[in-house]
């Protein structure tokens, strides 16, 4: 490692730490990690008083019981103890073991607490009054009866005290714990009482109050790094799918989350990185239909936007694509020497590709056609006929630079004359365009060559037709007589041909029936092709 990278790597581990332990005691900032955190303290605080409560609890009956069999132990030692009443019958007399038992019972309080006092009380058959027994250093047990002002704190503490626990009575100065002692021999009722001090149990018990605040606080620091650590482990991922969503969110859909594991995390992680490709896809679609629009409004910009309006001519046009871009077109522009061109073609194939080549045919067929079909500097008229070299043209052109592609366009060409109704037209591999006069289909102008772009050995031929007053012509492309019904069935050529027979009034007229008889018949079916028609009538 190069040792200039030595500082700034130390400087990322010393940042990395810093905001570890800010992340770590920062309760005040909400996230998930640190909720998490919050609940396993207040988890394991409760866990830990509960733990001391029971242990206190626990401690505190060990320690009675095992007083209580000390005292139980040394009162069978004691001399004539299975005599009854033997504390009455042998007081003022040596009792060496009752005097072992006060003095073991007084050098517990050098460890729990100060015992005050040990004492044996007794309340004679029928409680005509207290009397209280007590070891003096002779180890001689003395009788003496117990004043009036502390028998009530007699009975308070022996009433709650019984053979399988002791009792206790709390007053401003001791704590006195009671032990039954009575036999079941026995005509009087015998007490054994521990008078703790108050002020030293007090001491005691603030020293433990000290030692659990430092263990409280031990345990909550112990408890915040564990908890930290488990909740880093479980918020972890979570954090960084949220951070990812906001990055989603904000339209950068190339973010994935790691989906290592096989637990709910992962599974949610996956699903995540499967929710953001399903909307980088979603957005590729859109993306594509966005251009898809544009090239199907600019394809629609290669169109006609307005017929020309001929005197004593009427001419309509309808084009509707199955997809969002179409091979087919039609055009109808102005040629120089008054002629009108009339244009209806279909490229192969659909979608883009025909959506391109359309542009390029219709871009050649006007370019060629526009240019002088003769030398400029003669004298002569320009032949209409010769306007009709574009298609020749244009089929070299495509034939030669594009023949790779095997893309080609069925078309027709006509140059109309609209002083005399007189047509010139090719018609390249095209449906026949057919005309129309009160009701009778009068003559169809069949296909003079093949479609255009399959070789440059081709030859079209010209062909010429007047069209009469009161005639209408007629073209369309294959997506018309192509189309399908719900249940299969094609709309066929001679669907069309018996619409054609019918009067109308106008070119519009005419386009107007045939869309509704075609439209209604395809219903709910899918497209397949494109539908593009043109008519053009001598009124």
């Amino acid at each position: 490692m190069n040792a200039s990278a030595l500082p700034i790597a130390n400087g990322e581990l010393a940042m990395n730490v810093k905001s570890h332990v800010k992340s770590c005691f920062c309760f005040w900032r909400p996230s998930l990690a640190r909720r998490i955190t919050v609940y396993f303290v207040i988890f394991g605080l409760i866990v830990f008083y509960v733990s001391t409560l029971v242990y206190m609890v626990t401690a505190k009956k060990h320690f009675v019981d095992s007083t209580h069999r000390l005292v139980v132990h040394q009162l069978d030692m004691a001399a004539g103890s299975r005599e009854p009443d033997f504390l009455w019958y042998r007081s003022n007399s040596p009792q060496p073991a009752l005097y072992d038992l006060t003095r073991t019972l007084s050098a517990l309080s050098s460890t729990f607490y100060t015992v005050q006092d040990i004492a044996f009380y007794c309340l004679p058959e029928g409680g005509t009054g207290w009397v209280r027994f007590a070891i003096g250093p002779d180890k001689i047990l003395h009788q003496e009866p117990v004043p009036d002002r502390q028998t009530q704190a007699l009975e308070r503490g022996t009433q709650r005290a019984v053979w399988e626990g002791p009792g206790f009575a709390l007053s401003n100065e001791t704590l006195a714990v009671f032990f039954d002692i009575t036999r079941p021999w026995d005509r009087h009722h015998y007490y054994l009482r521990l008078s703790i001090d108050k002020q030293g149990l007090a001491g005691l018990i603030n020293r433990k109050m000290i030692h659990l605040l430092w263990m409280t606080l031990l345990a909550l620091l112990l408890l915040r790094l564990l908890g930290y650590f488990f909740a880093r482990r479980l918020a972890r991922p979570i954090e960084i799918l949220s951070r990812s969503a906001e990055e989603v969110a904000q339209g950068d859909l190339s973010v994935r989350v790691p989906a290592e594991g096989s637990d709910e995390i992962s599974a949610l992680s996956r699903n995540f990185n499967q929710m953001v490709r399903g909307l980088q896809e979603r957005e590729n679609v859109r993306l594509l239909e966005f251009e898809l629009e544009k090239g199907r409004q600019i394809q629609r910009d290669f169109l006609p936007r307005h017929l020309p309006q001929l005197p004593d001519w009427n001419i309509a046009a309808f084009f509707d694509p199955a997809r969002q871009v179409s091979g087919d077109f039609y055009d109808v522009f102005p040629l120089p020497g008054g002629h009108m061109g009339l244009v209806i073609a279909d490229v192969c194939d659909k979608g883009v590709g025909s959506a391109f080549y359309m542009a390029l045919f219709r871009s050649l067929i006007r370019i060629y056609a526009e240019q002088p079909a003769a030398d400029p500097t003669a004298d002569r008229p320009v032949d209409p006929a010769g306007y009709l070299r574009a298609m020749k043209r244009t089929n070299d052109y495509i034939a030669r630079n594009h023949s790779q592609d095997a893309m080609f366009a069925t078309a027709f060409f006509g140059v109309l004359d609209p002083t005399s109704g007189s047509l010139w037209y090719i018609n390249a591999g095209h449906e026949p365009l057919y005309i129309v006069r009160e009701g009778e289909i009068r003559d169809k102008l069949s296909p003079t060559g093949p479609a255009l772009g399959v070789s440059e050995e081709i030859v079209y031929r010209t062909k010429h037709f007047t069209l009469m007053p009161g005639e209408m012509l007629m073209g369309y492309t294959d997506g018309v007589i192509d189309a399908r019904s719900p249940e299969d069935e094609m709309f066929s050529r001679q669907r069309l041909r018996d619409l054609l027979t019918q009067p109308v009034t106008t070119a519009a007229d005419l386009l107007d029936r045939v869309r509704g008889a075609l439209f209604g018949f395809i219903g709910k079916a899918p497209r397949y092709d494109d539908v593009t028609m043109i008519a053009v009538q001598r009124l």
